[in-house]
């Protein structure tokens, strides 16, 4: 792990030209160490709702152009997703919704749904804690080169979501809601299983204020690529101007020895400092009573899969402000 940390490195650029800064960036990173000719590539972009949202989710003209730089490099490239937590949305609305089905067949990749494939229970034991998640068989069996797609934005629950916070869409269970106790432990689960050897992360637009699927969007025109996903997701923070002590799974997950946190050594300070913002979490009375949820997963199970769950949810909307009705009014039509 040790050596994995020492060779990190990663690269903010404002994006001009997005193949050009996108392909030098990635060069600045060494890609090609991990993308050979008979290398199977697995992408996932963080499609964290059924159609394209700046700064919610990952840009398809981002994935169209990362997908024509790896067609010629590798000899298979699948790009997966989950369906949608609680029921929102499949995977497969989701490749609709960001013309996927036309960017693929365009760069020779494959798309799959993640939750419909046959998956397999990991389980380890991180910083004396154990714990387990589910995971598909194939990205454990048949992938070489693991890319992560995600997009720049804060994250009410887990104060950024970025490459690491991304890969819980890998978790195929459609009601992975109920499995957030000991979150950040099982996305170091997942980062040490799956290893992300790309991240590119998509920061074209960004996201503000409230994550993940609704807030401010604001358009930033940036671009980070690193080979170290506790890299990549600790200056993607820095940028954000969100401390890491609101990201604790970046955190834990450099305590795992899962890369480097600190950004002064690279100079990757200074180059942050060039690009900062000042985003800010709100959190709204849903929000403060979802904390309960996320650390019991008895009471997640009584609200969010049980017969008394249409009651409350009846209550809880009551108390939903107007972006979040508008969200969930939004997802009624796509809901599995």
């Amino acid at each position: 792990m040790k050596s994995e940390t020492e060779r990190a490195s990663a690269k903010i650029s404002r994006i001009n030209d997005l193949k050009r800064d996108m392909t030098e960036s990635l060069e600045h990173v060494a890609w090609r160490n991990h993308v050979k000719s008979d290398s199977t590539i697995f992408v996932k972009p963080n499609f964290t709702y059924p159609y394209y949202k700046e700064g919610i989710t990952t840009n398809p003209e981002m994935l169209r152009c990362l997908l024509g730089l790896l067609k010629n490099q590798c000899r298979r490239i699948i790009v997966g997703e989950s369906d949608g937590g609680y029921r929102a949305f499949s995977a497969d609305q989701a490749f609709e919704g960001h013309n996927m089905h036309e960017i693929c067949r365009d760069t020779g990749a494959e798309l799959i749904n993640l939750s419909k494939i046959a998956g397999k229970e990991i389980e380890d034991t991180i910083q004396g804690r154990r714990v387990k998640v589910r995971v598909p068989q194939m990205l454990l069996d048949q992938v070489d080169c693991f890319v992560d797609v995600p997009v720049l934005k804060v994250h009410v629950m887990t104060g950024v979501t970025l490459s690491i916070k991304n890969l819980w869409g890998c978790n195929p269970d459609t009601m992975r809601c109920l499995e957030h106790k000991h979150l950040d432990y099982k996305l170091a689960l997942l980062t040490k299983a799956l290893k992300p050897r790309l991240i590119v992360v998509d920061g074209i637009h960004a996201l503000d204020g409230h994550g993940p699927m609704y807030g401010e969007s604001k358009r930033t025109d940036l671009i980070i690529c690193s080979n170290n996903p506790v890299l990549a997701d600790s200056l993607g923070a820095a940028i954000m101007g969100i401390p890491l002590s609101k990201a604790r799974h970046v955190l834990l997950a450099n305590k795992e020895g899962l890369g480097p946190i600190d950004l002064t050594g690279s100079g990757l300070d200074k180059e942050s400092q060039k690009f900062q913002m000042h985003f800010h979490i709100d959190r709204t009375l849903i929000d403060r009573a979802s904390i309960i949820l996320f650390n019991n997963e008895i009471v997640s199970k009584v609200v969010m899969d049980s017969p008394f769950t249409p009651m409350i949810y009846r209550i809880a909307s009551i108390a939903r402000n107007s972006e979040e009705r508008i969200v969930s009014n939004d997802l009624e039509r796509f809901k599995i």
